[in-house]
């Protein structure tokens, strides 16, 4: 399924999220943190990071042969596959399989693996050379945010939804987001703030000069025939 993210300024669809679900035949709907975590486990993490590229790509081939240009896909990247070193050659791979631009190609990555060792921050390089953009996930609640950010060639930082949840009541939360969101952009940063569900989050992510928005106030995850229907709207609070 897909999840759109909003350009804060045009209130137009930039770019989509790729997210895996499982609907088991006797479990029903099972929850995305067990089965990728025991994906982890049991070692199926590569294979279902290839499926979810090769799939997320293809749909994005899509989209650009339909004529809708302007569309990113963002795709997920487990902590333990991205310093896996089959990484980068997977990423080589299937761009050349499916025809993807590597511009229209955002890849995520939690925080956790951003590390100031010279093996982490040649990954980083790697796909950067190949012309991918780079986002860090969850940003804001890993113990290593300041101290790598300088080091890292990264385009786009997420600040988590912990403090998008907060910010409407909490002042501290609202001055740690409009803190966030202007360090981003004097590193040179594009920011997104996922989880946004209120109006009112929306209207003050503007104010804060926040880049794009991510979460149900637009839509939730949804399919690929159903996300094509809103490519040509506006979403504006």
């Amino acid at each position: 399924v897909y999840q759109p993210k909003i350009d804060i300024g045009t209130g137009k669809i930039v770019s989509v999220e790729a997210l895996s679900r499982w609907n088991h035949p006797e479990l029903g709907q099972v929850s995305p943190v067990d089965f990728i975590n025991m994906a982890e486990q049991i070692g199926m993490i590569k294979p279902l990071t290839e499926w979810a590229l090769k799939t997320a790509c293809s749909q994005s081939v899509l989209w650009r042969e339909a004529g809708f240009s302007a569309i990113r896909m963002a795709v997920n990247i487990s902590p333990s596959h991205f310093l896996d070193k089959d990484l980068v050659p997977l990423i080589k791979g299937v761009i050349k399989e499916t025809g993807m631009l590597p511009s229209d190609l955002e890849l995520e990555v939690t925080e956790g693996v951003v590390q100031t060792n010279q093996e982490n921050l040649a990954i980083f390089e790697h796909l950067k050379e190949l012309g991918i953009l780079l986002a860090i996930d969850d940003f804001g609640v890993g113990y290593s945010s300041f101290a790598s950010l300088k080091h890292l060639n990264v385009d786009f930082l997420k600040i988590d939804k912990y403090f998008i949840d907060d910010m409407l009541t909490d002042n501290k939360a609202k001055l740690l987001i409009g803190s966030m969101i202007e360090m981003g952009h004097i590193l040179g940063h594009k920011v997104t703030a996922e989880g946004i569900e209120k109006k009112e989050q929306f209207k003050m992510l503007q104010e804060f000069g926040c880049d794009s928005a991510q979460g149900y106030l637009f839509s939730k995850p949804v399919s690929a025939n159903e996300i094509t229907m809103l490519f040509d709207r506006s979403f504006t609070c």
